[in-house]
């Protein structure tokens, strides 16, 4: 490894790192918190603007190393990176409307798209295709980063969730990045992928500077990703074996498999019972492991496990089946999985909902003759799951 990745990662580690705990404390004075309800998983009030250490930590480490002829070229995703940290701030301080929010998104994307070179145009023989038009690449560009965009922030539900996702895709194409010599993307990734290792050390055993990333570095991390993802797509092309992937957009979709297969999923069973897709609610996987008994970190442990498994998945298939038949595999085999994980979610739902009504019957039958249960409330101690 260089010593001028090497810096940066060390760089962006620390900002971020001591960047938090001021944060924090500004949060707590000014009571800019995250406030439970029966939606959010959350059972305290909690700070919301771990975002900004993130903008500061990725932003500065990357503009101090970066190679001066990769300024010109990443200009405008760095104003996109800043047109998400502000709407998110705001939102994340004052609430804005959901529209609101969305035009900036596209904003932003249509920036990348248009301005920046951050198109789709290689397929690799994606249902027989194998270059993209412009006039097909650059709308369907701006459509994969607005989802991706949005798919991250909805993810963003439990501690260190979206956080170790974006951990496993930053590094993951971070190496890529720096063993095929792109050096300006390799220092983005895993300056982002520090920052993130540094945002979960305090949102997982924060304790008293615990604290979330807030749409702020949901949304960062989201045009990150998806700028990365695009680029790593295209840059694929250029790169010799033993680097080349034969099906760089399937390993694409692996790496994001949890939020892109949870969001269509959630999307479709929204307008199924005729709601707004974008109407929130506990339906997301997370929440269904939640219900099935896990904890936050198990949670999360098990969806980044999770995202791992269909990776080395889409490397293994790559170099055995068509790219279209792995597309259709890879999204059955997610689709089985949530499907049963919502199975065994209901099934521990009544397990717990039949032992809570067993306690209720037992203290009922010790309740001396004559005696009325409504005479006051009855406290029934859980049992131990």
């Amino acid at each position: 490894m260089s010593i001028t990745l090497l810096s940066n990662i060390i760089l962006s580690f620390i900002l971020t790192y001591v960047a938090i705990p001021p944060i924090v404390k500004v949060s707590k004075a000014k009571n800019l918190m995250d406030v439970p309800d029966q939606r959010k998983l959350n059972k305290t009030v909690i700070p919301t603007l771990g975002g900004v250490a993130l903008f500061i930590g990725v932003n500065i480490s990357t503009l101090i190393f970066l190679p001066n002829i990769m300024l010109t070229e990443l200009r405008f995703l760095y104003a996109a990176i800043i047109m998400m940290f502000f709407i998110g701030l705001k939102d994340d301080l004052l609430i804005i409307s959901a529209r609101k929010k969305f035009m900036v998104q596209i904003a932003a994307s249509t920036l990348l798209v248009v301005l920046g070179g951050f198109r789709i145009t290689q397929a690799y023989g994606l249902a027989g295709i194998s270059e993209l038009s412009p006039w097909v690449s650059i709308p369907l560009s701006i459509v994969v980063l607005l989802y991706l965009i949005n798919a991250i922030n909805l993810i963003d539900g439990i501690d260190g969730l979206a956080a170790g996702i974006g951990v496993v895709v930053s590094a993951t194409l971070g190496v890529w990045f720096y063993m095929t010599g792109f050096m300006g993307y390799a220092i983005i990734c895993t300056a982002l992928a520090a920052s993130l290792l540094a945002y979960m050390r305090f949102n997982l055993w924060g304790n008293t500077n615990k604290l979330f990333m807030g749409d702020t570095g949901s949304l960062i991390l989201g045009v990150l990703l998806g700028a990365i993802v695009i680029k790593f797509n295209e840059l694929n092309v250029l790169t010799a074996a033993p680097f080349y992937f034969q099906q760089a957009p399937l390993f694409v979709v692996a790496l994001l498999i949890v939020p892109i297969t949870d969001t269509l999923r959630v999307f479709a069973v929204r307008i199924y019972n005729k709601k707004s897709p974008f109407a929130p609610d506990n339906n997301h996987i997370h929440h269904l492991l939640i219900k099935a008994g896990l904890s936050h970190i198990a949670a999360t442990c098990f969806l980044v496990g999770y995202t791992i498994m269909f990776a080395l998945f889409a490397l293994t298939a790559q170099m055995y089946i068509d790219i279209s038949i792995n597309f259709v595999l890879l999204l059955a085999m997610s689709f089985s999985a949530v499907g049963w994980i919502n199975y065994k979610s209901k099934q521990y739902q009544k397990t717990q909902n039949k032992d809570t009504e067993s306690e209720s019957t037992k203290v009922i039958r010790l309740l001396p003759i004559g005696s009325k249960v409504n005479e006051g409330p009855i406290r029934f101690r859980r049992k131990n799951s």
